[in-house]
């Protein structure tokens, strides 16, 4: 049976026209709790001239753990197999599934406190998706549960390892190669002592080595990927105050590692896994906070990458984000700062696009008032044909509203409807983007909580936009914590499908590139019967045309949005390819 949630349905997303000057901002404590303070917002933080408005769908909210509050967001995954996602998020104890109408698909009753997002994969490739969630808190009473879509308890889960809390969220990789997912986890057992898990589904250890043992709590979701290329994934993990760890599958910890300075400490900063420099050896990407915060690329022999890591002026628990977003096959890495201005109207650097070598991209740092340590969503939210960056705040203003940021990568500013406003903090958390009521048009999935220090009872919602543009899953590039529901943290360059001769064709030049539309380009000699192919940087044919060629040609693209193209010419014996940029 299903429950009805009371829906606050098609609520225009109202922004006042008097901005706030008082706000609050937030920050995580060493014990895991949240501390507030008051802040002077500027004039005009409100966005009272957004022209845009969204419509918020529906919010749900229950009483939330008075010391303890979600972080990193809700899980979007189609666990009923019904072609459209479910929402699943936990509030304190429960568990809970949330068709895109605000109904409860389920709900699920746990042990402990429920504090990170759930992850969700076909473990064992029967066509069934598995829910696995870890639980924690204080008192101690955490669980490891392997769910089926129904919200019912695998045979053999959860598992209990004396109750210990086990810390952040679960990863999902084939770890010791047999075809089905395992399920890696952190267990804190106390300040000075941790253990990783490396679980499979009838809640055995992949191997008598497992699990194995750290120096301190474990700090992060683990990552997993295969670091050295010698066809087995390994694990990537920090002590909270002992260091960086990777683990073979066996167990084995790399020669140079723990790599250990006792002025850095990592605490929520799961890392990204990439080839940056195209070596086919991994490296790890992410932040760190202590006496010595920074942004880190550290090499899978231990050593920091030339350029990295860069220094920080506080803390940050911010994880990265790492994709090819103008898929020229090489990683651009997206960052965040907590930092703050103490003067109205003065911003300063928050998020920033970086390349391998740490510089900065074109059109970073973002530069705001008001930071960020939550995670940094990449999708094409206003159907323009770039990409923007989704992400949270520390803020709130004095009523408590909080809010969703969106800014274009083509360096315009904030996207005009944002930033949206949920009810609460939003703080360590982040946007989730899919089409959770099946109309064809793009969601916005974001979580939120109060904080009244025993004042009243704290609540935490799911907020549910309809950002009233057509979805389209291809303009979704990074979505939500860690990139995907496995949480497995590894990203690679993506072969776009449709360009699959675009690296074996010879490179032709297009003139003027970048331009406003037209397209011009010179070929070695002229070609009979040849086909000329656009496509977009998500693999969709945008022109096509076929016929014959001169030596130089024209086409009229004006009506194509910005971006960057690929071009390929070939008369079936020949091939030329180009990139392209309209803007």
């Amino acid at each position: 049976m299903k429950k009805t949630i009371t829906l606050l349905s098609a609520l225009a997303l109202a922004i006042g026209s008097t901005a706030q000057q008082q706000g609050k901002k937030a920050s995580l404590n060493q014990d895991g709790t949240i501390s507030v303070e008051m802040v002077t917002l500027p004039q005009d933080y409100n966005n009272t001239e957004q022209t845009h408005v969204f419509d918020q769908l529906w919010r749900f909210g229950e009483p939330a753990h008075p010391n303890f509050k979600n972080s990193r967001g809700t899980t979007l995954a189609d666990i009923d197999n019904d072609g459209i996602d479910e929402i699943l998020y936990g509030i304190w104890n429960t568990l809970y599934a949330l068709e895109g109408n605000g109904t409860i698909l389920f709900q699920k009753t746990v042990s402990g406190t429920i504090l990170l997002p759930p992850s969700v994969a076909d473990l064992n490739n029967d066509g069934t998706l598995e829910i696995v969630l870890n639980t924690g808190g204080v008192p101690n009473a955490g669980r490891v549960y392997l769910l089926d879509p129904t919200g019912a308890d695998l045979p053999g889960w959860p598992l209990n390892f004396d109750d210990h809390w086990m810390i952040n969220a679960p990863a999902l990789a084939d770890l010791d190669g047999d075809g089905m997912l395992e399920i890696i986890t952190g267990e804190r057992v106390g300040s000075a002592q941790g253990f990783v898990h490396a679980i499979k589904m009838d809640g055995t250890p992949i191997n008598a080595n497992w699990p194995v043992e750290v120096a301190a709590t474990p700090a992060f979701t683990p990552s997993i990927a295969d670091m050295d290329n010698d066809g087995n994934l390994d694990v990537v993990i920090a002590a909270s105050s002992a260091g960086m760890y990777i683990f073979d599958n066996q167990g084995q910890v790399f020669p140079g590692f723990p790599v250990f300075d006792p002025t850095v400490s990592y605490s929520y900063q799961s890392p990204i896994l990439a080839d940056l420099d195209g070596d086919d050896d991994l490296e790890i990407i992410g932040s760190n906070h202590g006496d010595n915060p920074r942004f880190y690329v550290m090499e899978h022999d231990g050593n920091y990458r030339l350029g990295w890591p860069i220094p920080l002026s506080g803390w940050t628990y911010s994880p990265p984000t790492v994709l090819d977003i103008d898929a020229n096959g090489t990683f651009e890495i997206f960052m965040s700062d907590r930092i703050t201005s103490g003067t109205p109207g003065v911003e300063l650097p928050v998020i920033y696009g970086l390349d391998e070598s740490s510089s900065n991209i074109p059109n970073f740092p973002i530069e705001k008032y008001g930071g960020t340590e939550g995670v940094l969503s990449i999708a094409d939210v206003n159907d323009d044909g770039i990409s923007d960056i989704i992400f949270p705040s520390v803020l709130t203003d004095a009523a408590g509203e909080g809010y969703i940021h969106a800014y274009s990568l083509d360096g315009s500013g904030e996207i005009d409807g944002f930033p949206l406003r949920p009810h609460g903090f939003t703080f360590l958390n982040g946007a989730v983007l899919g089409d959770v009521d099946n109309d064809g048009m793009l969601d916005l999935t974001a979580n939120s909580y109060t904080l009244t220090f025993g004042a009243g009872v704290d609540s935490t919602f799911v907020n549910v936009y309809n950002l009233n543009v057509p979805y389209n899953p291809e303009n979704i590039h990074r979505n939500g914590y860690k990139g995907d529901n496995t949480r497995d943290g590894f990203v690679e360059i993506e072969e776009i499908m449709g360009v699959t001769d675009f690296n074996t064709g010879s490179i032709i030049k297009i003139f003027p590139n970048p331009s406003e539309g037209m397209l011009s380009f010179k070929i070695p000699e002229a070609m009979e019967n040849a086909k000329v192919n656009i496509y977009s940087i998500d693999g969709k044919v945008v022109f096509s045309e076929e016929g014959n060629l001169e030596k130089s040609n024209s086409y009229n693209l004006k009506h194509l949005n910005n971006g960057m193209y690929f071009v390929t010419i070939s008369d079936g014996k020949k091939t030329f390819t180009a990139k392209w940029m309209k803007n």
